[in-house]
């Protein structure tokens, strides 16, 4: 009933290379041969390349057309397309892609692959395994420019599915094999999604999304495959292959679990007698299992005790609070979604959808943030509209599954995500299978606007015209309107950030740090390629959970804290009091120094972080040098503020009173030992204008002192470095007006 084939051999090589893979990655030590290297060889073999390649349909895994000998298949024009497809969009990402990490959690994602890590969530172990496989086979370039690659390379696969999806699409809606027309009309819809913000910015740069979108691609390509192929011999693999993808992608990114109802609802309106196999329902609970088997090697990770081992999931119950981001008090699997955290309508679909969908299909906005119609002028978004017309006209029961297919990941993407208003950060990542439906409609519409081209002026004169002109206001408007927005090849901000904040420290210092990015591309620099590894970078949030103490405690055992394995137990967080708190002075003889400590929690209590951060103030005695990064703002908790003097990307806390107003450490960081490439405004993506108003915020601070001093010398100075870094800030008066001096 559901036209099932029998796995081939290679289908039991790979349960085998997927045991002795996961036998080899619970090998100790940590970076081990056997874990760090042969694991990861064998499970990407067993899960990514041998599995999948079993499952497939045999009789239908030829390309199309179908026919003719594995040479003519090879060179047959849809496979050339394919190449075409992809070489192209590998190429655009590869020549602009970050030289570095990016912002956000890239340092993360890099280290993590790089020694395999438990990652936090979202994230996904195929892609660190195949990260940990580039970063050490590709000799030629650095680990992060080897995973910068990788990236791009999967995005360009995704774009590559996406065109062959189209290919299949338009010839279940034409009822032809694949000719001239539907390749390049499905070439034009793939490029159009390939040169969109959404998915080209994430092409570039170290990330799990771009992963998200190949498997998601993938899902779509078996749903088109199985509905042209349901009545055939092997036609219900699509369906089985589908169901291990879906165990493989779950890790921790589930933004195509959406995909799930969508199956099913294709089913019933394809085929609803699959329903009734029961080899289907075995078959396809045995494959999810088989792929979301792969998760146990998180779990295998955990057992040896990384450097950072986020949760800590050494355990099943402790792998099942990983999976269900109970440290984030999320409701992954939908238990709260009728209580919504913002407007449905004006702020989750409008504010945090809608504008994404215009981001890609009618164009951004010069601020970055807005809808541009004046970059793309809607043309993406008018042809796909010309495509769905057309889809219904022609083939409505494939139309409407489109069509549910787009409604669950836009509408029900949206319901599901449940973004709270005023969210911090931008979520288009998550909406990249509705971007993927539409992109496919851009297809049928490409393929209706030739056609019309063609009786209007001629066979060839009107297809050669039609491809021209859809050419130039698709894919080529795209990468002229986006260009500039997505070429990273040149920016070091994130990099020099990483670096610059480390230099900022004296040698052994503790640093304390608040967010992703000050405290994930510190963590890389130092796990991957060495860089002031003396430095101990402590994240204020995370000194709330266990297991970051448990191995702090482990790997950092010299911190001058109380805290011991007995005591970490009895933490938790302490009803305060807005109080004075004493510590030492600087000497013995020295007056103590007093703090004004506030609740940092509901205003009654005191947390774990702020508890262990006033014991390790005290035991310290001023010995090691105690920084917090300048992502803290002038607000340093426990009020230890009152005893910051900025030296540049972090403050320094200085019991001294007299050495707190010096900047002389402040002046030489900024004018001679930091980084300041990529700073000027052609490379500044929307999260590098927040981050590197930290630098204008010091050359203010740093002018302004100088001002009061009457140091002409040292203005000066400011003026070089705005001149050089800056150019486009102008004159000192002009940098002291914009940041309110």
């Amino acid at each position: 009933m559901a036209n099932l084939e029998s796995p081939t051999r290679s289908f039991y090589v790979a349960v085998l290379c997927m045991v002795i893979g996961m036998i080899c990655l619970r090998q100790p030590p940590v970076d081990g041969f056997l874990t760090l290297s042969i694991a990861p060889i064998l499970l990407v073999l067993g899960y990514g390349i041998l599995a999948p390649i079993s499952l497939r349909p045999r009789d239908q895994s030829r390309w199309p057309p179908a026919g003719g000998g594995i040479v003519r298949q090879l060179i047959s024009p849809t496979a050339v397309g394919a190449v075409v497809v992809f070489v192209t969009a590998a190429v655009v990402y590869c020549i602009t892609a970050w030289p570095g990490p990016g912002w956000w959690d890239s340092g993360e994602y890099l280290a993590g692959s790089y020694h395999l890590w438990v990652a936090p969530p979202p994230g996904s172990f195929l892609l660190q395994l195949l990260g940990r496989l580039f970063a050490v086979l590709m000799l030629v370039s650095t680990p992060v420019r080897s995973f910068n690659i990788l990236i791009g390379l999967l995005s360009a696969g995704a774009i590559m599915v996406v065109y062959l999806t189209g290919v299949r699409l338009l010839r279940l809606i034409t009822k032809r094999d694949s000719d001239r027309t539907i390749i390049i009309a499905s070439a034009l819809g793939a490029f159009t999604l390939a040169f969109g913000t959404s998915v080209w910015g994430k092409a570039t740069f170290a990330n799990p999304y771009t992963f998200s979108l190949l498997i998601g691609a993938l899902l779509f390509y078996l749903v088109v495959c199985w509905w042209e192929t349901a009545d055939r011999s092997g036609g219900g693999n699509c369906l089985l292959l589908a169901a291990f993808l879906f165990g493989l992608d779950l890790s921790v990114h589930r933004s195509n679990l959406l995909l799930i109802p969508f199956f099913i609802v294709v089913i019933l309106l394809r085929r609803p007698a699959a329903f009734r196999d029961i080899r289907l329902w075995l078959g396809a609970i045995g494959l999810f299992a088989l792929g979301l088997s792969l998760q146990v090697g998180i779990m295998l990770r955990a057992q040896l005790h990384p450097v950072f081992n986020h949760g800590n999931p050494d355990t099943l119950s402790g792998l099942w609070d990983y999976f269900t981001m109970k440290q984030f008090g999320i409701a992954v699997f939908g238990s709260d979604l009728l209580h919504r955290k913002g407007p449905f309508w004006s702020y989750q679909f409008n504010e945090m959808y809608l504008r994404y969908m215009g981001w890609n299909f009618i164009g951004l906005a010069e601020n970055g943030n807005g809808i541009g119609w004046s970059r793309m002028y809607g043309l993406p978004l008018l042809t796909g509209i010309i495509g769905v017309g057309y889809h219904v006209i022609r083939e409505r029961r494939s139309a409407l599954m489109m069509l549910i297919a787009f409604l669950i990941a836009s509408l029900g993407a949206v319901f599901y995500l449940n973004v709270p208003a005023g969210f911090f950060r931008e979520m288009d990542r998550h909406f990249m299978v509705s971007y993927l439906t539409l992109a496919l409609w851009i297809g049928v519409g490409s393929y209706a606007l030739m056609l019309a081209g063609r009786r209007w002026l001629g066979h060839r004169t009107g297809m050669v015209v039609m491809v021209v002109l859809l050419g130039a206001v698709l894919p080529a408007n795209a990468i002229y309107a986006n260009w500039s927005d997505n070429d990273m090849h040149g920016n070091f901000t994130a990099s020099a950030y990483g670096r610059n904040l480390l230099e900022t420290c004296e040698p052994n210092a503790i640093l304390i740090t608040a967010g992703d990015s000050d405290t994930f591309l510190p963590l890389y620099f130092q796990a991957v390629e060495q860089v002031r590894p003396d430095v101990t970078v402590l994240n204020i949030h995370l000194l709330n959970t266990p297991w970051y103490l448990e191995t702090l405690l482990r790997y950092q055992p010299d911190l001058p804290w109380a805290l011991t394995a007995d005591t970490l137990d009895s933490l938790r967080p302490l009803p305060w009091e807005t109080d004075t708190v004493a510590l030492a002075g600087l000497t013995p003889e020295a007056d103590s120094i007093r703090l004004i400590v506030e609740p940092s929690y509901g205003g009654r209590y005191l947390l774990v972080a702020n508890q262990l951060l006033l014991d390790l103030v005290r035991e310290n005695r001023w010995q090691c040098p105690l920084y917090f990064s300048a992502g803290f703002g002038v607000n340093l908790p426990n009020g230890l503020g009152s005893l910051a003097r900025l030296d540049g990307l972090a403050w320094r806390i200085c019991p001294d009173e007299t050495v707190r107003g010096d900047i002389t450490v402040l002046a030489n960081n900024i004018q001679n030992r930091y980084d300041l490439r990529g700073l000027s405004e052609s490379f500044r993506d929307p999260t590098g204008r927040q981050m590197t108003r930290m630098y204008l915020h010091q050359l203010a601070h740093l002018a302004q002192t100088y001002k009061q001093q009457n140091d002409s010398s040292g203005l000066a100075q400011v003026d070089q470095v705005i001149a050089r870094s800056y150019p486009q800030i102008g004159t000192l008066d002009s940098l002291l007006i914009m940041m309110g001096r």
